[in-house]
């Protein structure tokens, strides 16, 4: 039996080990499957839709819902009372407030924060003041708003509200028209389709006279 030396012995095994180190492949570490999404990415914002408005904002609040009003004459005491001095009307406007079964809605606005008294009645007919002759508005009914205490010009003269106006496109007011603004009494009478109730409240910040008629 032949002998193997062992110098040539310890060679062998050596070999041996390194082979047996290269044929030896380190296991990967396992990452996490990311699953493809069917949709296409996409870098835009998404906005939510913008709310669309459904009608013009009322002005000057909302019909006070107490009461039905009324076709008698309605007074207006002054704020302060008694008032000393002279008012000035600034704006005159209308509008139309679907709530609490319809109204139509006329506004004088005063400077400052004093309120001039008024009168607000159903009269046979409008006429100017001083002269006495008739002023003609359309309808078969007359509402007249009587300010006492109150100018609608300023004190060079010129005139701070519109000599007339147009209804506010409603089924009741036709329109408007100064019939004074004479030695503190300031008029205006709304021709109307018929008498309907009315009632009358005030308003600050700024200073108001509202006149609300049921349609």
């Amino acid at each position: 039996m032949t002998r193997i030396p062992v110098a040539v012995l310890l060679l062998m095994l050596t070999v041996g080990v390194v082979a047996a180190c290269k044929s030896t492949t380190p296991s990967a570490t396992p990452t996490a499957a990311t699953s493809a999404s069917p949709f296409p990415s996409s870098s835009a914002t998404v906005v939510a839709p913008t709310a669309v408005a459904t009608g013009t904002p009322m002005a000057d609040g909302t019909v006070d819902p107490l009461g039905a009003g009324q076709q008698t004459p309605w007074i207006v005491k002054s704020n302060p009372d008694p008032l000393s001095g002279i008012v000035t009307a600034t704006a005159l406007r209308m509008g139309l407030h679907p709530e609490l079964g319809g109204w139509e809605r006329i506004v004088f606005e005063f400077a400052g924060t004093a309120l001039p008294p008024a009168t607000i009645q159903y009269v046979s007919g409008a006429t100017a003041c001083g002269s006495g002759q008739p002023v003609v508005v359309p309808g078969s009914a007359v509402l007249e708003v009587a300010i006492t205490q109150a100018q609608a010009h300023d004190n060079q003269g010129n005139s701070t509200l519109p000599q007339q106006m147009a209804g506010p496109g409603g089924t009741v007011i036709n329109s408007g028209k100064s019939s004074c603004d004479f030695e503190g009494h300031v008029t205006w009478d709304f021709g109307l389709n018929g008498k309907h109730n009315f009632k009358v409240m005030t308003l600050t910040n700024p200073t108001r006279l509202v006149i609300d008629i049921k349609q």
